[in-house]
């Protein structure tokens, strides 16, 4: 149920709003719902909600109270048409469904809102026409309306700019984001003419604004101390700068920067305190995005380790194969698989530098090229190189994998095998000997495009057992700090009763996991375990 309010601030013009959100803050703060220029406001001072199809009110422990027609307000309250919330000065009133409204801004269908839909004084040309701080909160408001539809990160990057230009007049502006290593990239850039167009910021800018997360605002950059041997400001011929960072709870994430010269136009503080506002809707939705994306990519990454755990292995008489995938967060860079063909076994067990949802996301596309290749491709070299070419292509993270991929000739029991930078292999013979055969080393994937693979053979007996691993066995941790180890991995398999795949997986995650019990896991952990039963079975 959309309701309508009046705001009546102090020393300010009145405005209306409609409330088209089941819950509204009403606050000093520019990422409250409803903003309210008054400094005896709190940042967040009340609440209105909807239920059972009426509007409440709440006081959210503000500074100065919150009263309800001249009554404080200790509780959650219904409001009837007509009633006032006082603020601090501010007076928030119920607009009856009979009274006229006052002219509002339209909503904005998308990120493009016209200049129209600002009060006059806010889209001309001159400080003056900015002396007051009405304008100012007529933009917040638009912004904040903006957050609340579903406007994608660029448009809103593009709004953002679009509206500062608008009230603050600038003549380049852009919107710097963090990147993965640590770089400000532009997001969003717009000239005096309107049009997008590559505009730099200074070094001593970034480092200024972004590094110690605060704003800044530079008068004359030629007689500004902290900018005044900075050559590239001085020979771009920029000499007014206002900049913000855009920051929140876990760090910086980038910052907004408007530039002009001073015979255009010189900042001033009230121009410095929008652009801060705007700067903190648009961190706001910076992080709300990156949370989304990252939300969306668990979901995906959940589902396919779950069908992971839940893999039918294959029903061959040849084999038995039994296989643990423990990730060290909700989801992990670990993995396993298998291709079947008429005469072998396809395998992988491969470990993805890093953690978490990047780390995973990788490892989804190792899977697909694993899949893809083994089923093209009749050589085990050729098919490490087509999926290590892949890997490294467009690869500006750097990430990379370790892995044991190979196949198993049912015939004969031989094994070929590409050690890229990945654990050793164990092997539990038919009598209970532990073996490891020797691999010859290759470079991970993912690190140099044109590396090429050694191949390796070798041949187990029927009844013996082969295990592949990831380091989350031999690193995982006790409370002590004591590492498990590859000696102790090594004895938990050789130990285990009855040798079988299942029995050897079950047995080795139950030791580690004993050995690490109440101490946080150091990394994702992968067991595979290959039982070759020969073929005797099929000849009878």
């Amino acid at each position: 149920m959309i309701a309508r309010v009046r705001v009546e601030p102090p020393d300010q013009p009145a405005f209306e709003r409609d409330l088209d959100a089941r819950e509204v803050v009403v606050g000093r703060a520019a990422t409250a719902g409803l903003v309210v220029p008054d400094s005896s406001v709190s940042r967040q001072h009340a609440r209105l909600f909807q239920r059972d199809g009426r509007w409440w009110a709440e006081d959210l422990g503000a500074t100065n109270g919150t009263l309800l027609n001249e009554k404080p307000l200790t509780a959650a309250t219904v409001l009837s048409p007509g009633d006032r919330l006082k603020l601090g000065g501010t007076i928030v009133q119920l607009v009856p469904a009979a009274t006229t409204a006052m002219p509002s801004p339209p909503k904005p269908a998308a990120a493009t809102l016209p200049a129209t839909s600002l009060p006059a004084a806010v889209v001309g040309t001159g400080q003056s026409e900015f002396s007051g701080s009405a304008a100012r909160f007529a933009t917040l408001n638009e912004i904040h309306r903006a957050l609340a539809t579903p406007i994608s990160l660029t448009e809103l990057l593009d709004l953002i700019l679009q509206r500062s230009f608008d009230v603050l007049h600038p003549e380049e502006g852009v919107i710097l984001l963090k990147q993965p290593d640590g770089s400000f990239k532009p997001a969003a850039s717009r000239k005096q003419s309107g049009e997008p167009g590559h505009v730099t910021v200074s070094r001593r800018i970034v480092d200024e604004v972004a590094g110690k997360q605060r704003p800044a605002l530079v008068l004359d950059a030629a007689m500004d101390q902290r900018f005044a041997d900075s050559h590239s400001i001085v020979a771009s011929g920029v000499r007014s700068v206002v900049a913000a960072p855009l920051i929140d709870a876990e760090g910086t994430m980038g910052l907004i920067a408007l530039t002009s010269r001073v015979s255009v136009r010189q900042f001033a503080e009230p121009d410095l305190d929008l652009l801060v506002s705007l700067a903190s809707a648009a961190a706001l939705r910076v992080r709300n995005v990156a949370l989304a994306e990252e939300a969306a990519a668990r979901k995906v990454l959940e589902r396919e380790l779950a069908l992971a755990h839940d893999m039918q292995m294959p029903d061959r008489p040849e084999i038995r194969m039994a296989a643990a995938l423990t990730p060290a967060r909700s989801v992990g860079g670990d993995l396993y698989d298998f291709v079947l063909d008429d005469e072998g076994l396809w395998f992988i067990v491969a470990d993805v530098s890093g953690k978490g949802v990047g780390a995973a996301l990788y490892m989804a596309v190792v899977k697909t090229l694993f899949r893809a290749t083994v089923q093209t491709r009749p050589d085990l070299a050729g098919i490490l190189q087509v999926m290590n070419r892949e890997l490294s292509r467009d690869n500006e993270q750097m990430m990379f994998v370790t892995a044991i991929v190979g196949r198993l000739t049912f015939e004969t029991g031989q094994i070929t095998a590409v050690d890229a930078g990945h654990n050793p292999v164990l092997v539990v013979g038919p009598r209970g000997d532990l073996s490891s055969p020797t691999l010859e080393k290759s470079i991970a994937l993912g690190v140099d495009a044109d590396a090429t693979f050694k191949v390796s053979t070798f041949k187990i007996d029927a009844g013996s057992t082969m295990l592949l691993y990831t380091d989350g066995a031999t690193d995982a941790r006790n409370t002590a700090g004591e590492i498990f180890g590859v000696d102790r991995l090594k004895r938990a398999v050789g130990s285990s009763l009855g040798r079988t795949a299942t029995d050897l997986v079950h047995s080795t995650l139950k030791v580690v996991n004993k050995f690490a019990a109440g101490a946080p896991p150091e990394d994702d952990l992968t067991l595979l375990a290959i039982e070759y039963l020969g073929t005797e079975v099929t000849h009878r």
